[in-house]
């Protein structure tokens, strides 16, 4: 499948980027289709992390405001995974393996690529790619983590899966990302019931 983009231009460039463009993309028949005004954001690759407890089988999430997520109806406290951007330089592994000390204070044992996909293809570029990994010693995780230097302040709590899955159904945990990953997990590599 082909496509063009003409006119691109750069509309923001703070800690995202804006494009507009005039694209064209080939139909399904064929042919190449009308040309229409689309806008990207730019962010690139991310990666997230499903931190399992090595005696327990528990999961790590945090909690962490997120001002985007914040309006009248919800006050923006998502529960998620430990995740982040992959800086220039670093691959995803070696990102995953920073958040983790980041945002939860604890090193994994191997690092298991489980999944890559686009989070919102409708508008950002954004790859995520996702990680698990056991955990030797969730004890003596602290309860607040994150990377103060990115003025981070993150609840850490551990869960098990009977808890998790009743957050999914009951709309407490709100993160796409977090929905599908541990969904992902729980269907094609964890075996506990």
């Amino acid at each position: 499948m082909k496509y063009s983009a003409s006119s691109v231009e750069i509309v923001f460039d703070e800690f995202i980027r804006v494009e507009r463009a005039r694209v064209r993309w080939e139909q399904f028949e064929g042919r190449m289709g009308q040309e229409h005004t689309r806008y990207a954001v730019r962010r690139g690759e991310s990666v997230g992390v499903i931190p399992v407890c090595e005696k327990t089988e528990r999961i790590v999430l945090v909690n962490q405001f997120r001002y985007p997520a914040a309006g009248e109806a919800f006050d923006g406290y998502l529960w998620e995974i430990p995740a982040g951007m992959v800086d220039e330089g670093e691959t995803p592994e070696t990102t995953a393996r920073r958040e983790l000390l980041e945002e939860i204070g604890a090193r994994g044992s191997v690092l298991t690529p489980l999944i890559s996909f686009f989070l919102s293809p409708g508008a950002l570029d954004e790859k995520f790619h996702l990680f698990w990994t056991k955990v030797p010693d969730c004890l003596r995780l602290s309860s607040i983590g994150g990377n103060r230097m990115e003025s981070e302040n993150l609840q850490v709590k551990l869960f098990d899966r009977r808890t998790l899955i009743g957050m999914i159904k009951k709309n407490l945990i709100q993160d796409a990302k977090t929905i599908a990953s541990l969904l992902f997990y729980y269907s094609f590599v964890s075996t506990t019931p």
